[in-house]
């Protein structure tokens, strides 16, 4: 059966380079949808804000209500602006690339984006990875194209790390990774997934925690000379190929990426049996990361219901008593 949670909340979109890339523009909407839909609210606040008052009966709470979606939409408006801004400088990168039709944009855009020393992001998998021929020692994929050099996957063990050179990708490039590993391992009759267990940026201690406990088994194993003591798939050259041709593929949507918050939660639904105040039981189902496209598009949704609730309101004010 298909796991909802995590094509739709942890890792959506993270099936080939183009899918990655049409999430990348999709979370660049969303964020000027938030900022544009904000604003509305603001706007329709201020401008109407005696009738809205009226239709609040004067009464504290309510208005104490209309307070709350004043202080909510600016807000959004404040957190959604870098986003915003984001979106326009992706949107005119690829206006230039239609105008120009070459690789100028892409040397313009890595050149855009912040650098300044190597930052990591690490991810810690189920199973430890090894290049075949190369037992228990770590390795790298490069992740680049003709317009430079974004970083690399380095591979150690159960650690899964993307050391890059600017601000471009995030914890979604880790997750694509992990997706294109599966898919290959299955093309050669392995049963064996390969998923991300622990986000080091989301928790570090029990990131470490883990990676540390994985290290002992590997050595362990190594001391011993036996077989390993940790669940262990081995990758071959040819996959390792795959992978950064995968990758180079995916250099403009990371670029992309780059001009984007780098922004990570986690996520918690709760359905509750008996609702509040009581609240005697409810279902609840947890996500160790939620992606950014399911995050910010689950706000942008909640925003656009208040504004149209509050434009309804305008176009067609219920009648009030004097």
């Amino acid at each position: 059966m298909t796991d909802v949670g995590r094509l739709a909340v942890r890792e959506p979109g993270l099936d080939s380079p183009r899918l990655y890339a049409r999430r990348v523009h999709a979370l660049a909407a969303i964020y000027v949808g938030l900022f544009l839909c904000s604003l509305t609210g603001l706007a329709l606040i201020v401008w109407k804000a005696r009738l809205f008052v009226t239709l609040s009966q004067r009464s504290n709470v309510e208005t104490l209500v209309l307070a709350f979606f004043f202080v909510f939409f600016s807000y959004v408006a404040l957190v959604s602006r870098p986003g915003a801004a984001g979106a326009l400088r992706i949107a005119r990168y690829a206006l230039g690339r239609l105008i120009s039709g070459d690789n100028s944009t892409e040397l313009a855009k890595t050149k855009a984006l912040r650098s300044g020393g190597t930052s990591e992001l690490v991810a810690a998998l189920n199973v430890a990875l090894e290049l075949e021929g190369q037992p228990g020692e770590p390795f790298t994929v490069p992740v680049a194209d003709a317009a430079g050099s974004i970083g690399e996957i380095v591979v150690d063990g159960a650690r899964l790390a993307f050391r890059r050179h600017c601000a471009a990708g995030s914890n979604g490039l880790l997750a694509f990774c992990s997706h294109q590993l599966n898919r290959m391992l299955s093309a050669r009759g392995i049963q064996r997934d390969v998923d991300i267990v622990h986000w080091k940026t989301l928790d570090d201690e029990k990131c470490e925690q883990y990676l540390s406990l994985v290290d002992f088994a590997r050595n362990l194993a190594r001391r011993m000379d036996g077989g390993p003591l940790w669940p262990t798939v081995i990758l071959q050259p040819h996959e390792a190929e795959a992978l950064r041709d995968r990758l180079s593929d995916l250099c403009p949507a990371l670029r992309d990426e780059g001009f984007l918050p780098d922004w990570e939660y986690r996520a918690e639904h709760k359905l509750p049996i008996v609702p509040e105040p009581l609240g005697l039981a409810s279902l609840s189902r947890s996500e160790q990361r939620a992606d950014p496209l399911a995050s910010m598009g689950f706000i942008l949704g909640i925003v656009v219901m208040v504004v149209a609730l509050l434009a309804f309101l305008v176009l067609f004010p219920p009648w009030v008593p004097g």
